[in-house]
């Protein structure tokens, strides 16, 4: 179990934190090409962003979900999914009880936790427990709008552009129907929650004229929700307000 721990440790180190194929939010060389972020974090919540991505992420995945690729590599036994009832409104100092608890070693699914906690002060393993509830947001979908930058980032922001009205670098040199501009798209606005998943889903197919991919064949449902997820932020007061903004 020690050499397993330290694999997965290795391998998380190695990846430099960044999941496969998503840029990190917080990677200091790509916070420039953003003009909108999903989330407002409190330092401590920037911080455990770095440690989450960085150390966590391999095995509860970069939205949380307990499916990072040691789990899907089976080095690992899969931890539970943030964004389970488990841990809906868990208030922050059950939170920590919980995850120090699984560092002596008796929790025999997640022996490795205690190597984990060994690589890092306890200050900033609870900046990393403070960065779950950030993850987590929000609370009216099931996706992660922290996940969703990331994916807009990499597979949209070109067309749809930086600040989501639909003015990216590639949107001139499109043919079809220009990109949608999610800060007054309509779709957003009612909250037409299942037909924005269809859309992006579906893409071209959808809508008349469009040159949108159908993202489906990609992008993961769960990966879906990430992104309309982050999609609602581009709308000031659509979504409720993080808990941990007063």
């Amino acid at each position: 179990m020690r050499k397993l721990a330290w694999i997965v440790l290795a391998s998380a180190v190695t990846a430099c934190g960044a999941p496969a194929d998503a840029p990190s939010a917080s990677d200091p060389s790509q916070a420039s090409s953003s003009a909108h972020v999903a989330v407002p974090l409190t330092p401590s919540q920037a911080q455990g962003q770095v440690i989450f991505e960085t150390m966590c992420w391999t095995c509860h995945g970069p939205a949380g979900r307990g499916d990072g690729p040691a789990v899907r590599a089976s080095a690992v036994t899969a931890p539970p999914s943030f964004h389970s009832a488990e841990y809906e409104g868990i208030d922050p100092s059950t939170l920590e009880r919980r995850f120090l608890g699984s560092l002596d070693g008796t929790d025999e699914r997640h022996a490795h936790m205690q190597y984990v906690a060994s690589l890092l002060v306890p200050e900033r393993f609870a900046d990393a427990l403070a960065f779950i509830p950030a993850l987590t947001y929000p609370e009216e979908l099931p996706g992660s709008a922290l996940g969703g930058q990331a994916i807009y980032e990499f597979r949209c922001q070109g067309c749809h552009g930086t600040t989501g009205r639909g003015d990216g670098t590639a949107a001139g040199s499109l043919i079809a129907a220009k990109p949608a501009d999610f800060t007054v798209d309509t779709l957003l606005a009612n909250r037409s929650w299942d037909a924005l998943y269809a859309r992006i889903d579906d893409g071209g197919q959808s809508v008349h004229g469009s040159s949108m991919p159908p993202w489906g064949v990609v992008l993961t449902p769960d990966e879906i929700w990430d992104l309309i997820s982050y999609l609602a932020t581009f709308q000031p007061d659509l979504l409720a307000s993080p808990s941990w903004i007063e």
